[in-house]
């Protein structure tokens, strides 16, 4: 914050709400109160001796003890760290194959190679081809579409 955009009844409430001591003070106002305070101190030095008396109140008091379970229910309710078995992968293999069984995912990734594959052989024996045409027959012929030819030449559809 400025110190022009910095109003007396802001300091003021500063005084109020975080005591007498400027490092308890927002670190985005500190600079600018600062320097309101020390330019008009006597439009402050009720506001500030209150605040000093009231600041001397709370550190004469002792601090109270918290409860001896408290740290263990802090501890009991913190999350836990994952352990290396219980990685994205170990949970998804869970929920995807509660018995333990790892073969369709085997066979999945099988099939595809083997479907890449023959998709870029199939289209590897056709027309020689730039790359981006070999690269989309491979594609169509990957997804089962065995006539890509005709989806390149339909006439587009803003005519």
């Amino acid at each position: 914050m400025r110190q022009t955009d910095m109003t007396d009844a802001r300091v003021l409430q500063l005084l109020e709400t975080y005591g007498a001591w400027p490092m308890a003070w927002p670190e985005e106002e500190r600079e600018a109160a600062e320097a309101r305070l020390a330019a008009h101190p006597e439009r402050f030095a009720d506001a500030l001796a209150e605040a000093q008396l009231l600041d001397a109140a709370f550190e004469a008091e002792p601090m109270p003890e918290p409860d001896s379970s408290l740290a263990a229910r802090i501890l009991a309710d913190a999350p836990q760290p994952r352990t290396a078995r219980d990685s994205l992968g170990a949970r998804l293999t869970r929920i995807l194959m509660p018995n333990g069984q790892r073969w369709p995912a085997g066979a999945a990734l099988a099939s595809l190679g083997m479907g890449l594959f023959a998709g870029y052989t199939a289209s590897a024996s056709s027309v020689p081809a730039t790359y981006e045409t070999e690269a989309e027959a491979v594609v169509y012929a990957a997804l089962g579409y065995d006539q890509y030819d005709t989806y390149l030449e339909e006439a587009p559809l803003d005519e």
